[in-house]
């Protein structure tokens, strides 16, 4: 297995737009061939900044990869808009 997590940082004034974008995700990541399973969590600390993470598993870094290229990804991404948000994107392999 194969997971993949996008830390995103968004100011507070931005938080629906964010939390819109990926509120339908996991339904759509459920179509995607090689996808496991979809979480959007939103940390709990109250601050100026929001932090939160889309944590995607995949079958293996091959279905991971097919996405990136495919039009779902395109999809999914087009509407990002000038949100003021920042991601760092973190892959792992899981070993146990």
């Amino acid at each position: 297995m194969y997971v993949v997590t996008n830390t995103i940082r968004v100011p507070t004034e931005h938080a629906a737009h964010i939390e819109r974008g990926f509120g339908g995700s996991a339904e759509r990541m459920k179509q995607v061939t090689g996808c496991l399973g979809f979480m959007f969590l939103k940390e709990e600390a109250a601050s100026d900044v929001l932090v939160y993470v889309a944590l995607t598993q995949w079958e293996d870094e091959a279905a991971f990869t097919a996405w990136l290229s495919s039009d779902a990804f395109r999809n999914a991404h087009s509407d990002q808009g000038d949100s003021g948000a920042s991601g760092e994107i973190h892959r792992y392999r899981v070993i146990a």
